[in-house]
């Protein structure tokens, strides 16, 4: 039977990234929409993919586009980030920015939660 970790009246859309170093490059994959983002440095990264994660999900709801919202990324990440020993979540609110083109409002997640995973240690960070 499945344990009942909290309980919560919000709702979010949650999202696993997985951040690795590579070619001196910091790369961060979220890894339900397949979404990439490069920095130089762990908080540009870090807020690049949440910029992008979050425009994603604005963009799929406001546009009935939730079809082409999830787009997993291979195998190999999710393996990958499912080896990490620590996970940290982190919560982000949803700015909405995109009016459908119907002209009717739509209803867009409010918060994003991000569980992410850095690669090349046992920790994860988000």
């Amino acid at each position: 039977m499945a344990e009942k970790i909290k309980k919560s009246n919000e709702i979010s859309f949650s999202a696993n990234v997985l951040i690795k170093e590579e070619d001196g490059m910091i790369v961060a994959h979220c890894l339900e929409l397949d979404i990439i983002a490069v920095g130089t440095t762990l908080k540009e990264v870090q807020s690049e993919i949440v910029s992008l994660i979050c425009a994603q999900i604005d963009y799929a709801f406001s546009n009935d586009n939730l079809d082409n919202l999830y787009h997993p990324a291979p195998p190999e990440m999710w393996q990958e980030f499912y080896r990490c020993k620590e996970q940290i979540e982190r919560k982000y609110a949803i700015r909405k920015k995109f009016q459908g083109k119907s002209g009717i409002e739509k209803i867009v997640p409010p918060w994003l939660i991000t569980k992410t995973c850095r690669a090349e240690e046992t920790r994860c960070y988000a």
